[in-house]
Order: structure tokens, then C-alpha cells, then sequence
């Protein structure tokens, strides 16, 4: 387990472990397709999902932090519509 220092270090963390279950989603896929599971290549497909889903927030906060720098992300971050 990898404990970030800051916002920019926690995002980034959890998107290698969120890539790293992907990976081992796939591989679990390729499994159970190969052993003729189907029950369990359906749960698995959708709990990918959620994890591709996972990784496509984080890339989204890492590019907005790259993109307005972290206190403007940080200030955007706790700004709550009235």
C-alpha cells in the first residue's frame, strides 16, 4: 500500500492500483472464458466496468490538476452549487 504525501500523490496511487485491477480482471476473464464459465465471465465484465470507470475519473483529476494546477483543482473540488 502506497500512502500519498498530497491530493496529486492519492490519485495518482489509486489509479495504479485501479490499472493493476483491470489487469488482473482481464486475466480473470480470459480464465473463466477459457474453462467455459460463463456466470463468472459476466460478474467479472461488470465489475471491469466499474474499475475502467475508476481509472477514467482518476485520469480525469490528474489531467485537471495538470491542466489548473492543484490549489485552483483543491478550491474547485470543495465548491458546492447553491
Amino acid at each position: 500500500m502506497n500512502i500519498g504525501k498530497n491530493v496529486s500523490d492519492i490519485i495518482r496511487n489509486d489509479n495504479g492500483d485501479e490499472l493493476d485491477a483491470v489487469h488482473a480482471y482481464n486475466e480473470a476473464i480470459s480464465l473463466a472464458l477459457r474453462v467455459d464459465d460463463q456466470g463468472t465471465v459476466d460478474l467479472l465484465t461488470m465489475i471491469l466496468k466499474m474499475e475502467e470507470g475508476h481509472v477514467d475519473w482518476a485520469e480525469k483529476q490528474r489531467a485537471q490538476i495538470d491542466q489548473m494546477g492543484l490549489e485552483n483543482y483543491l478550491v474547485n473540488q470543495t465548491f458546492t452549487p447553491s
